[in-house]
């Protein structure tokens, strides 16, 4: 499927998400977004030349399914001529040391998994399968959550991994990213594909992707707003998903115009910055506009 290959292309230049020559670590699950992930980043391996490590992650869910998965990637890497790291977690148990939900637990471990995998690879950059209707439903999700300008823009193409709160260990020893490699980057080259050009392209491609019975789970928020909160949308606009990508497209400028504003005002504010306290001018704070106001405020709780 050329015309996926060229968008791929083009969502990897326009944000400049690989840089040439560079070792690539791919978050391989073994369905259809992570396989057309890791297949067209191989096809397109001469073209930037990249040096690919796959990655995957066993959660400790799903029992034989999960163990077949496995398998399946194994497969794949060793088909495909490409090295693999496989490692497995009692994300169930995490979850229950830790206090959080399941699906946290787990996207948190997978990236602390794919930060050691980079760090052991040589690698600075990740990419993930996230795509086009996987942003559709990101964006719906936080709206409907309550978020500002950095919720409703979305997931990004290049997003610092620092950024995000992490397991820090197998053993779940801390959420906030602690002993991980600093300076890698998370990269979503198949975000501006739709969800049905991912499933033709492995059709057309041979590939045979594994399925996770576990997506059509309704007790799960992003399942039950997949299977029937959007249809239901897509009844008073048909094209509902692409406005939503146009909206976080519109949003993230914004809010990236936000962020430049907000350092410029944060230098204004005479900010006095020690291991326990941040402190500011409250009359110069005051001054500012609302937006902005609540900004700082975002920035000061963030540090």
């Amino acid at each position: 499927m050329a015309d996926l290959l060229r968008q791929v292309q083009q969502t990897i230049d326009r944000y400049d998400l690989i840089r040439g020559g560079e070792a690539l670590v791919v978050g391989v699950s073994g369905g259809p977004d992570s396989l057309c992930l890791l297949h067209v980043l191989q096809r397109l391996a001469p073209v930037y030349g990249l040096s690919l490590h796959a990655a995957h992650l066993h959660h400790g869910l799903r029992g034989a399914d999960a163990d077949a998965d496995a398998a399946f990637v194994r497969r794949v890497a060793a088909g495909w001529g490409l090295p693999l790291t496989v490692e497995a977690l009692d994300v169930p148990a995490l979850a229950r040391a830790e206090g959080l939900a399941f699906e946290e637990t787990a996207r948190r471990a997978r990236y602390a998994f794919l930060a050691r995998t980079a760090a052991a690879a040589g690698a600075r950059t990740i990419a993930v399968g996230h795509n086009a209707d996987d942003q559709a439903e990101t964006v719906l999700m936080h709206f409907l959550r309550g978020s500002g300008l950095a919720g409703l823009r979305g997931m990004l193409p290049r997003t610092p991994l620092g950024s995000y709160r992490l397991l820090s260990s197998g053993e779940g020893g801390g959420t906030g990213g602690e002993g991980l490699p600093g300076a890698l980057d998370l990269i979503r080259p198949l975000l501006e594909v739709p969800r049905t050009e991912i499933e033709a392209y492995c059709e057309e491609q041979g590939l045979e992707p594994r399925f996770d019975r576990s997506n059509l789970d309704t007790t799960l928020f992003r399942n039950r707003l997949r299977h029937e909160l959007l249809p239901v949308l897509e009844t008073f606009n048909p094209r509902f998903r692409e406005v939503a990508l146009r909206s976080a497209d519109i949003l993230a400028a914004d809010y990236a115009c936000l962020r430049q504003l907000q350092r410029q005002a944060w230098q204004e504010l005479e900010v006095s910055e020690t291991s326990d306290r941040i402190s500011l001018s409250l009359s110069r704070w005051r001054g500012l506009p609302l937006s902005l106001q609540r900004s700082v405020l975002r920035e000061v709780i963030h540090r």
